[in-house]
Parts: structure tokens; sequence; C-alpha cells
């Protein structure tokens, strides 16, 4: 009896062994996991793509590194920051990588350019949704009253650790639209992506981006957008009124422009040279002015990339963007050059 208790107890202290390890192993997972995710979602995880000088190393191993984001964010689901991240790279790959190139195509790759801007849609919606995502596991709330058109309260919930997954939630759910300016169902959802603009901007006054964006918002995006936006959004109405009361520069949608162009080049101190490549393409081309399009244009190209090495990436793109619209000039003005 006593060898029989003693095998048992035996036996039961293996089980217990086994269990033990089995649960130590997963707790060493999930720590591991979550180590990998607080380093893909910090400003260094990202920083490791913005602040490199060769666009085209970066354009080679940003697939597999989204693909990397995506399996630790399916391993730790609940992690907003992560999904954030996610998605902000996803948009960021999608605009810099897909559809800024298709946009740059010869007109006789047309079918190439056209496969590329479809790409880009699908990637562009691949991140909004992490984008979203992040925002659904912060606010529980957030979904339902969004889906439901109950903006203010929807609004209300986001704080101002929100405005960067806002801010580029609106970008890509914008991004979607422009690859594809016939899905009808897509644009009667855009006054969704202006909202979320708005919203970032009001809780982050100081974000060079929300700026650069904001021009578009007022030149590009078709006015009905944000008349419907005004319409179920008072809060939203509230703030833009009183902001641009402020500025001094009231229902003008072209003083709103330039004033949100000057304020994205004081942001940022004069280093980002994607408010340039806007105003030529969104203003000057509109105009018809040959002289402010090379303007702005040769202000982007006079930037420093060593001047912010945060975003010495980007910059390098938006400068190579510029020589590609100044090299090709006569498809954007009717004079003879």
């Amino acid at each position: 009896m006593i060898i029989v208790s003693m095998k048992k107890g035996f036996l039961l202290f293996l089980a217990a062994l086994a269990a033990f390890a089995l649960v130590s192993c997963r707790s060493i997972e999930r720590a591991a996991v979550r180590s990998v995710a607080d380093m893909l979602s910090s400003p260094e995880g990202s920083g490791a793509f913005t602040k490199d000088n060769d666009p085209q190393l970066v354009a080679d191993s940003l697939p597999l590194a989204l693909k990397l984001y995506e399996i630790i964010l399916e391993k730790d689901p609940e992690n907003s920051d992560l999904a954030s991240a996610t998605g902000k790279n996803f948009v960021m790959y999608s605009g810099a990588f897909v559809h800024m190139p298709a946009g740059m195509l010869d007109d006789m790759y047309w079918r190439e350019a056209d496969e590329g801007r479809k790409r880009a849609k699908k990637l562009y919606l691949r991140g909004r949704d992490y984008l979203l995502q992040a925002l659904y596991l912060r606010h529980e709330e957030f979904q339902a009253l969004l889906e439901a058109d109950e903006y203010d309260d929807a609004m209300a919930l986001l704080e101002e650790d929100d405005a960067d997954t806002a801010y580029w939630a609106g970008m890509a759910w914008l991004g979607m639209a422009s690859t594809d300016p016939f899905d009808m169902e897509l644009t009667t959802t855009l006054d969704k992506a202006a909202l979320l603009l708005y919203r970032s901007l009001e809780l982050d006054e100081a974000n060079p981006g929300v700026h650069d964006i904001m021009i578009q918002l007022q030149l590009s995006l078709p006015s009905s957008i944000l008349v419907n936006m005004r319409r179920r959004s008072a809060a939203a109405t509230a703030y833009m009124d009183d902001y641009y009361a402020a500025a001094g520069v009231g229902d003008d949608a072209e003083k709103r422009a330039f004033y949100h162009y000057y304020r994205a080049l004081a942001l940022s101190d004069g280093t980002d040279p994607s408010p340039h490549l806007t105003m030529a393409t969104a203003v000057s081309v509109k105009a018809q002015d040959v002289a402010g399009f090379r303007g702005y244009l040769d202000a982007a190209l006079s930037i420093d990339p060593e001047a912010n090495p945060d975003s010495r990436l980007m910059i390098l793109i938006y400068q190579n963007k510029a020589r590609w619209l100044l090299e090709n000039i006569e498809y954007f003005f009717l004079v003879d050059f």
C-alpha cells in the first residue's frame, strides 16, 4: 500500500510538474509575444523604416515586416497599440510604394497602373480596418456608434492618445477613395473619414500631417461630403466654425487650405515636402499656375533630408515625386512647353 501510494504520489507530482511546465511555457510565450508587440508598436519600431535613407530597401523589406506585424497581432489580438501600428504601416506602404508608383507610370503601362491602384485600395482597406480595430479595442461602444451614424457620441469617446490612430484611419479611408473614385458606396462613407480627421485635429492640432490632409479636404473632397458631416455632427460643426473663425479664414475653402499649408510648414519647421506637393497639385494645377507649380516643387526639393532624420524616408519619397511632377509638367497644364 505504501509503494502504491508512493507511485500515485510520484505520478501526481509528474502531472503537476507537466502542468506547471505547460503553463510556464504559455506564460513565457505570452510574455515574448507581448515584448515583440511592444517593440513593433513603439516609435523605435517604426523608426527603423522612417529614418532609412534607401526607399528601395524599405520597399523590398516592408512586405515581410507587415506580415510579421500581422502574425504577432494574431497572437496578441487585444493589443490596441499593435493594431494601430500595423494599420499605420499598411497605409504608409500602400501610399508610398504601391499607390504613388502606380500614379507615376507612363500611359503605355495603363494596365499596370490600374492593377497598382486596385492593390493599393486593398492595402488601404486592410490598414484602415486595423486602425479602426485599435479604436474599437480602446472604446467598447465606438464601433456600434460609428456604424449607427451617432457621430457626436462616437467621437466624444476618443481621447488625446487616439489622435494619431484617428488621423491614419481617416487617411486610409480617403486613400481608398482616391484609388477608385467611381466606388459610390465607398464615397458615401467619406463623411466618417472627414469626421475622424477633424476629431484628430481637435485632439492634436500640432500634428503637421493632419494640416496637410486638411488642404485636400478643403479643395479636393466633394463639398457634399463635408456638408453631410456637418449635418450629422453638431459637435464637429461647432468645432470647425470656432477653429476657422479664430484663424480668420471663415468659410472660404481656399483660404482655409492656405491656412493649413502655412500651419503645416510651421509645425514641421519647414522640413516636410508633402504640403508643397499638395499645394502644387491641388491649387496650382487647378488654377493653371505654372510658376506656382514650379515654386512649390522647388521648395520641396530644397529641403535637406538630414534636417529631419526621423522622417528621412518620406522626405526622399516625396522629393522623388516632386522631380517626376516637374519632368512631366506638360501633362498638367494646357500650355506649350
